[in-house]
């Protein structure tokens, strides 16, 4: 009988040494779940600026083209559109 006490305090020594490195593991996966999960937000927040920034400058380039248009003669109208393709070919302040 003594024999077998030392067996089983090492069993469960072993069991716990097992179970802690099992612990860790589901810590160390569940804490990248938590960044992914804020990376993931901030990416899709990011995505959503970038849209409605990108909406934003199509209308305002849909309004000047549109202004560019109310012109009566044809010329007039070549011109103010070739004066906006410059101006989109100019490097921007951002």
């Amino acid at each position: 009988m003594a024999s077998q006490e030392p067996m089983a305090g090492k069993s469960a020594a072993s069991i716990f040494r097992v179970q802690g490195w099992r612990v860790t593991l589901v810590a160390a996966l569940i804490g990248l779940l938590i960044v992914l999960a804020g990376l993931m937000k901030w990416i899709v927040e990011f995505q959503v600026e970038a849209a409605r920034e990108r909406r934003l400058s199509e209308a305002v380039a849909r309004e000047a083209v549109a202004r560019c248009h109310e012109k009566a003669p044809l010329q007039a109208v070549n011109a103010c559109l070739g004066e906006l393709a410059a101006a989109r070919a100019l490097p921007s302040n951002r």
